[in-house]
């Protein structure tokens, strides 16, 4: 069974005769070529305390790529350090907006690049932790990185998008029926289209984070919700 072994008591509700029912029919239909290959890994989400939870990032589909799928949104399997050669341009350009918020710039055209920021994280000016660590407090913080499609084919983005729609949807449903008080970062027109499963919480918006320009007035770049969440999260410490 793809359920984790330690499920946190907050999720034991949502979990009825019903809902497990479903599961293991995704479970049949997801087959045995999967990210993430590690079966604990694809709803690690249940093992969080859904009270303690403050900010959720609403990501879509894993990572296709073997090893880079985590269970966690956005998360690089096994990059050590940011140092490390990796392609998803999404999570270089979350560094860049929290650089940003962290040196206070104003001016878009003053937004450094990854490269630049490297220089600043090895000299320490700029204090982010090492990738897994800096998720990991994170998440400890109360970050909950939650993806809406929990598994693909190997190799194949989003084939799996149709098996995990209406299990996902419950989920939304539930987390804030739990937790009303949450703040969703939705990032892009797919992680925003949710909202309709959401029945209370606070929203933050912007487009998505794999492309980043000047000329658009909801640009990842411009996201507010660092900035507006940094009294309860410490993002860069």
């Amino acid at each position: 069974m793809i359920l984790p072994n330690n499920i946190h008591d907050s999720w034991k509700p949502f979990l009825t005769k019903e809902m497990i029912d479903e599961l293991k029919e995704i479970e049949q239909q997801i087959g045995s070529n999967y990210n993430p290959h590690e079966t604990d890994r694809i709803l690690r989400f249940l093992t969080t305390d859904l009270h303690q939870v403050k900010v959720i990032w609403l990501g879509q589909d894993v990572y296709p790529m073997k090893g880079a799928a985590t269970g966690r949104s956005f998360e690089v399997g096994g990059l050590e350090s940011w140092h490390g050669p990796f392609r998803q341009v999404s999570l270089k350009n979350i560094v860049r907006l929290l650089h940003k918020n962290f040196n206070q710039i104003e001016d878009y055209s003053d937004i450094k690049s990854f490269q630049s920021i490297k220089s600043e994280i090895s000299s320490g000016s700029f204090p982010i932790k090492p990738p897994h660590l800096w998720f990991d407090d994170l998440e400890k913080q109360g970050v909950l990185f939650l993806n809406t499609s929990f598994t693909c084919e190997t190799g194949k983005p989003n084939s799996h998008k149709h098996i995990w729609a209406h299990f996902s949807q419950q989920v939304l449903a539930y987390i804030s029926k739990c937790n009303p008080n949450i703040s969703w970062f939705l990032w892009g027109k797919e992680a925003i289209s949710n909202k309709v499963y959401i029945e209370k919480g606070r929203f933050y918006e912007s487009r998505h984070p794999m492309m980043c320009s000047v000329k658009y007035p909801d640009d990842f770049l411009k996201f507010q919700g660092f900035e507006r969440t940094r009294n309860d999260i410490h993002w860069v410490h």
